[in-house]
């Protein structure tokens, strides 16, 4: 009786020990972008959506992903602070000009991103 309460317990080990790998399986399937989203706040989430909105290729967006994790979040930090100045009258098409610097700026990689995606949000009547 106690060999089968043995094999018994073996067995358990052996399930844990296999559901365990097929965790770490999945952890390792993980995209670069899902990888990262794990790592951000949320108004860094909603800029990382704005700018997959704004690149036309997933090949841009994983140009972006390779890059630097803190310039990344200072990135999205940024994308956040100007899309907040776009508000009132036509904040929408404000936005989608902001798209399209943010898509230019990042042709230069992220090392003057902040410097050089402004929008024009802030300027002139909200």
């Amino acid at each position: 009786m106690s060999s089968c309460e043995q094999d018994n317990n073996t067995n358990k080990g052996i399930k844990s020990r296999n559901k365990r790998d097929l965790e770490q399986q999945i952890e390792a399937q993980k995209t670069p972008e899902e990888d990262l989203r794990e790592k951000l706040d949320d108004n860094q989430k909603k800029g990382l959506d704005f700018l997959k909105e704004a690149l036309s290729s997933d090949s841009e967006l994983n140009k972006f992903l390779n890059e630097d994790e803190s310039k990344i979040k200072e990135a999205l930090d940024h994308i956040q602070s100007e899309l907040a100045k776009c508000t009132g009258d036509d904040a929408a098409g404000k936005k989608n000009t902001f798209k399209e610097v943010v898509k230019g700026a990042l042709g230069d990689g992220l090392d003057k991103f902040t410097e050089q995606a402004d929008s024009t949000c802030g300027q002139g009547n909200q």
